[in-house]
């Protein structure tokens, strides 16, 4: 139980097995779990003579490794079946929390979550559904762990030590799901929204639907692709049922965002750190969401209690979440999250925080000493953005001071090996872990082949100590 799970290559042994037996496996265990349906239980006839330890740990194993089981989707069955069994047997569950799965489960979630990335979607699985299906089953199996506190400090070690670059691409994936999915859901009740008034207004001046109505609520292009042989655009039907599709998509969100949540709260530390991730989340997550919750575009939202009682969106709850997660990474280091915050112009807004604070107040999202901590920090930042764009409307920043992907100030410029575009390291590091190439030359490329350069660092941070300018991870002269 002390050993790593899996080993770090598989040994000959593995490689003797053909390569179809786990395959065959998670089939027969299939296909009693589809039989079971019905009775709204799986069948213990099979399950009831199985070991559990040997059978997790298996399960374990297929989730994991790479370099033991390289099919994607079967990795994702393998999480599935574990989630089903967990979920149906309390003494499967419990051997979760007793070695050796305590100590392999978390990081095995986590290698499973970053695997289905890759997994094969259907030809026309344009909203990306069936990698939302693999990833479920490992946000359910991530909350119960994270309910105990030797999973907790299994997590803590994993993402502090060896597992810290797949915890940072799991969070990656995390916010663009997120993203993805509340954006899918939100635009479904707009257009919703908007097909009424349509309707509404053809009824108004007694003139029937034409036949561009149903196409004038979707901004989509249909092409070849999209398309059955018959000629059917898939992904159009699906989303032609508003309600179900955006019910579909809320309820993945809220997955997701509790997921988020829960990431946040245990390992902020991390977070804070990794500070391309730090940024991302800040920015495409939190301020977006923000932004369209209480900010500008919530008009084109707004509903009854009824309807988003019918949609399972939960607004309140979701921006409870957002604001509780500003507080567990203000709390690692405020002056960098509100520094990073500043630099959004493309969401943030004064107003918008300030209408994030009514509304927690308001509502009674957050106890007093939190609410006070998060209005708090909405001031700063108020007057750190203020400060900070004053500075940067009053200096003229030379231009090799600037990332060429970004056009923002840089605090560490490293160059790419084969293109020899100067960026800042964290935009630098992003593209890398996202495509694990440069982007300019679209060749291969490591974050340590990444070129530093330590004359130009200097100088631009000189420059931003002279004219008063917050640099990423603080100045090299405070």
């Amino acid at each position: 139980g002390q050993e790593a799970l899996p080993p770090a290559e598989p040994c000959p042994a593995w490689h003797a097995l053909p390569s179809a037996m786990l395959e065959n496996v998670l089939d027969l265990c299939d296909v009693y779990h589809t039989r079971a349906r019905a009775g709204a239980s799986i069948p213990t006839g099979l399950f009831v003579h199985l070991d559990p330890v040997p059978f997790l740990t298996t399960l374990c194993l297929v989730m994991a490794s790479d370099n033991h089981v390289r099919d994607p989707s079967l990795r994702g069955r393998a999480v599935k079946l574990m989630h089903s069994l967990c979920f149906a047997f309390s003494s499967w569950q419990e051997q979760l929390n007793q070695p050796p799965l305590v100590k392999h489960l978390i990081p095995c979630l986590v290698g499973v979550f970053v695997a289905v990335e890759k997994a094969i979607l259907s030809y026309y699985d344009l909203a990306y559904r069936y990698k939302y299906e693999l990833r479920i089953p490992v946000i359910d199996l991530f909350d119960l762990a994270l309910q105990h506190k030797e999973h907790q400090q299994v997590l803590h070690e994993f993402v502090q030590g060896v597992g810290n670059d797949r915890f940072l691409k799991l969070l990656t994936q995390l916010i663009n799901d997120s993203n993805s999915q509340t954006e899918e859901a939100l635009r479904t009740v707009k257009e919703y929204h908007l097909r009424q008034e349509q309707q509404g207004r053809a009824q108004q001046h007694a003139s029937p639907p034409s036949s561009s109505d149903d196409s004038a609520a979707h901004d989509e292009e249909v092409l070849g692709d999209d398309q059955t042989e018959e000629g059917e655009d898939v992904y159009r039907q699906s989303r032609m049922k508003y309600k179900e599709h955006a019910r579909k998509y809320f309820a993945l969100a809220s997955k997701t965002w509790r997921q988020l949540w829960l990431l946040c709260k245990h390992c902020a530390g991390a977070i804070v750190a990794g500070r391309t991730i730090l940024e991302q989340l800040l920015h495409s997550s939190l301020d977006a969401q923000l932004h369209y919750l209480v900010g500008p575009e919530m008009k084109y939202i707004k509903a009854s209690p009824q309807e988003y009682e019918e949609l399972g969106f939960n607004p309140k709850q979701m921006i409870r979440q957002i604001t509780e997660i500003y507080l567990f990474l203000a709390r690692v280091d405020r002056d960098e999250v509100a520094r990073i915050v500043a630099k959004d112009e493309r969401y943030y807004s004064a107003a918008t925080f300030s209408k994030a604070v009514v509304f927690v107040r308001k509502y009674g999202l957050l106890g007093g000493a939190h609410l006070n901590e998060f209005g708090s920090f909405v001031k700063d930042l108020a007057e750190m953005v203020s400060s900070q764009r004053a500075a940067f409307d009053e200096a003229d920043i030379p231009a090799n001071y600037l990332c060429e992907m970004m056009a923002d100030i840089m605090s560490d410029p490293v160059m790419f090996p084969q293109s020899r575009k100067v960026v800042d390291r964290w935009v630098a590091e992003r593209q890398i872990m996202g495509a694990d190439r440069d982007p300019y030359a679209n060749t291969p490329l490591k974050v340590e082949e990444l070129i530093p350069l330590p004359e130009l660092k200097e100088e631009i941070h000189g420059f931003a100590k002279e004219k008063g300018i917050a640099l990423e991870g603080g100045n090299m002269f405070d």
